[in-house]
């Protein structure tokens, strides 16, 4: 094989160079030229990684089956779906349904409970990054590794235990809040039944059950943390939390941007579970959200409005795509890696 068949000259062209080269300048060129191994075909990359592809095969084929076939359902946002006609054979409307939605009075009102909750969750991102830097700094192996645990297990709990324990804490006339209250001469307080309190609770919740859990990836980057940067810095006389600042912060301010970005992709999605356990009469507008509505109008009371939930999801889906494509374009611009 030739020489200029093997390498690519970054930066000019194989004809400059041969000229360079008759001149007697290849000397002088060869210092500023960087030189980098020609591409292999595809085909070529394929063969030899073929054992590490065949790996993944099982998994690609789990993603196609379940993932990707049943998105030609999306169809049915675009019909009037008659389980007996089939998709491809339904009526096709299409942008009735989300019409109908835009003009749903009842389209603003979930538009904005989605908002404020998943807003104030968003309001929780640092706390895990926090309790990865305060769990960095337990020099205890023993006592670190308890309050792993204790901060882990909550993610493992489902949500009708969850809130099951709210509703042991938080009850009227047995919760525990309301008991100790009482014990100083005040009235119970129905925080359950409350329009103000629900918010703060539903927060409470998702953060005790994912703070353990969302800390784990932080973790994981301070352990990739350069260690000599520490040295370097204590031999200058910072403190630890000047490390903290300085140093340990800034290197896992990447990975932090990435989770920032992903969660902005759930912006318009609350956790269906736990609101439509928390839900009652007194409540109930301040927690309808989109997951609700679908599931009363979709599968609740033998509901069969498949296209008009199935235009609510792809609405949703939309919008957090483009939430997640967005962040990601603005922290590229400013140099982060999305």
């Amino acid at each position: 094989m030739k020489k200029s068949e093997m390498f690519s000259i970054q930066g000019i062209s194989g004809e400059s160079y041969n000229e360079e080269k008759k001149t007697g300048g290849a000397d002088d060129m060869s210092k500023n030229v960087v030189y980098k191994p020609a591409k292999k075909q595809l085909s070529k990359r394929l063969y030899e990684y073929r054992w590490v592809y065949f790996l993944g095969l099982p998994g690609l084929i789990l993603l196609f089956t379940f993932h990707y076939l049943p998105m030609r359902g999306l169809l049915m946002a675009f019909e009037d779906y008659n389980p007996h006609m089939g998709i491809l054979g339904s009526p096709w409307v299409g942008f009735k349904h989300f019409a109908t939605l835009f003009q749903d009075a009842k389209f603003y009102n979930m538009l904005r409970n989605t908002l404020v909750i998943s807003g104030l969750n968003l309001l929780t991102f640092p706390a895990p990054i926090i309790l990865a830097l305060i769990l960095n700094e337990v020099r205890n192996s023993k006592f670190k590794k308890f309050i792993q645990t204790s901060v882990y297990l909550p993610h493992f709990l489902s949500w009708a235990i969850v809130v099951s324990l709210t509703f042991f804490l938080l009850s009227t006339e047995q919760g525990v809040v309301n008991k100790i209250a009482a014990s100083f001469g005040k009235e119970p307080t129905a925080y359950l039944f409350s329009t103000t309190a629900i918010y703060p609770i539903i927060v409470i919740q998702s953060l005790w059950k994912g703070i353990g859990w969302g800390s784990i990836v932080y973790l994981a980057a301070i352990a990739g943390v350069d260690q000599s940067l520490y040295e370097a810095a204590k031999m200058d006389g910072a403190s630890r939390l000047q490390c903290i600042m300085k140093i340990t912060l800034p290197s896992i301010m990447p990975t932090g941007v990435v989770m920032l970005i992903l969660k902005m992709g759930s912006i318009i999605s609350v956790d269906f579970e736990q609101v439509f356990l928390m839900n009652n009469a007194m409540v109930k507008k301040q927690l309808e959200v989109f997951e609700i509505y679908i599931y009363n109008n979709g599968i609740a009371g033998g509901s069969t409005q498949y296209s008009y939930t199935t235009a609510i999801g792809m609405f949703k889906s939309v919008v957090n795509t483009s939430l997640v494509l967005l962040p990601n374009w603005i922290t590229s611009r400013k140099g982060y890696e999305g």
